[in-house]
């Protein structure tokens, strides 16, 4: 029996706890069946609607990387990089956001304690981010910072969060500015519903403003910590993977939407060639081996970017305590996931190409797989030029650096927004 927790408004049930990465994989697929029903309406509403994330709450799903000492599988982001793939499968919107909001609660604790226990006090908390905002910098106070002003795009889940991190240059007494990473309940937060996309459409990514929110010391994190391992809420816990840059690992949890989407669109196509070919006479069948061939290839890419993708999960899995990553390989997991994503997105491309007229139409599922994973492989963890460049320079010992002057990139670019 389902333990229940009581709000003013309504009971709900506290999320079951996973055993085991088999088992999470069957909730997933139990799910994607109604997911994929609910593919029109996420569009609609620009959003994912609130059933799903119901769904994907009780089934335990959202606490695959949260921490077994906040009631979460903690089962790490191997498995959760398969959820989200299984669920993009059925619904690239949906797998996003599940990746986004679940992903986030490995960031969370990496907090102090405190914020922790504040976050993780309703097991039904999920955590929208946004990792650079612009407008006015958030200002020291006394006990904290005072935030007036702050505003940033591209901020998916909203809709369904009780919390966001938000990232912020806050100027020190010598003149320098310091980037952190804090924890803001949303309530703080005013939603500007702005997102009328191309792709992704049901991620609901829309802009936020930060009017006026105090945020106390212990919700704030240097982002210097969080890039060298040494995030103070990692002393906490025993796996290694909390002491890992964080941008070598999170990153890892948005790449399993554009490789389920690769895996939609190749099963709508084989589905459409099959029902095409299929009636054709024996010497027109032959005509059609062009089509197989894609297949084989989009399979093989598809195939080989998962493969990648859970080397480097693997690698953050079994972490030791104390592990580190030199620059090469931390270029290396960079270079891995943008290449990988670009595959999947290649294949599906490849598919599209070959799917004749009838994909323009938006009754057609390949344009909708066309279309989110192009969006998605947009995000900036994912751009191949960036990511190519940087190991080339770490695998010839050259300064990441352009020269004097060069323009440094903003911390956390990996896992920056869109």
């Amino acid at each position: 029996m389902t333990t229940e927790v009581q709000s003013p408004e309504v009971i709900r049930p506290v999320p079951q706890v996973l055993d085991s990465r088999e088992a999470a994989l069957v909730a997933a697929r139990e799910l994607s069946t109604g997911i994929a029903q609910r593919t029109a309406a996420t569009e609609e509403l620009r959003s994912v609607p609130e059933a799903s994330i119901a769904e994907i709450m009780d089934s335990g799903l959202f606490g695959v990387v949260t921490p077994r000492r906040w009631g979460g599988s903690e089962l790490g982001f191997g498995a959760m990089l398969e959820v989200q793939a299984e669920l993009a499968s059925a619904c690239t919107s949906t797998g996003w956001v599940y990746g986004v909001l679940a992903g986030h609660t490995w960031l969370a604790a990496l907090f102090p304690e405190k914020a922790q226990e504040e976050v993780f006090e309703n097991p039904r908390s999920l955590i929208a981010s946004l990792i650079r905002l612009g407008g006015k910098a958030p200002q020291r106070v006394e006990g904290g910072f005072r935030w007036q002003g702050g505003t940033g795009k591209f901020c998916s889940g909203i809709d369904h969060s009780n919390w966001v991190l938000v990232g912020g240059q806050v100027a020190e007494d010598d003149g320098s500015a310091e980037a952190w990473y804090f924890l803001i309940p949303s309530t703080d937060i005013k939603i500007i519903d702005d997102w009328h996309a191309v792709g992704l459409k049901g991620t609901g990514s829309k802009s936020m403003l930060v009017e006026d929110a105090f945020i106390p010391a212990h919700r704030a994190v240097r982002f210097s910590d969080l890039g060298a391992g040494k995030a103070p809420g990692a002393v906490l816990y025993d796996a290694g993977h909390y002491s890992l840059p964080y941008d070598t690992v999170w990153p890892l949890s948005l790449a399993g939407a554009p490789l389920g989407a690769a895996v939609g669109a190749l099963n709508a196509f084989v589905k459409a060639t099959t029902a095409r070919v299929a009636a054709l006479p024996a010497d027109v069948q032959a005509a059609n081996a062009t089509a197989f061939a894609r297949i084989a290839q989009a399979g093989a890419q598809i195939d080989a970017s998962r493969a990648l993708l859970l080397r480097d999960a693997a690698a953050a899995d079994d972490a030791l305590p104390g592990t580190t990553f030199t620059r090469l390989e931390r270029a290396a997991r960079s270079r891995n996931l943008a290449f990988a994503v670009q595959q999947c997105r290649e294949a599906v491309n490849t598919l599209y190409q070959a799917s004749g007229g009838s994909g323009v139409y938006l009754t057609s599922d390949m344009q909708r797989w066309w279309r989110d994973v192009n969006a998605a492989s947009q995000h900036v963890a994912f751009t191949w030029d960036l990511a190519a460049v940087a190991f080339g320079r770490a695998a010839t010992g050259l300064e990441a650096m352009g020269g004097p002057g060069a323009a440094k990139p903003g911390p956390g670019a990996a896992a920056a927004g869109k």
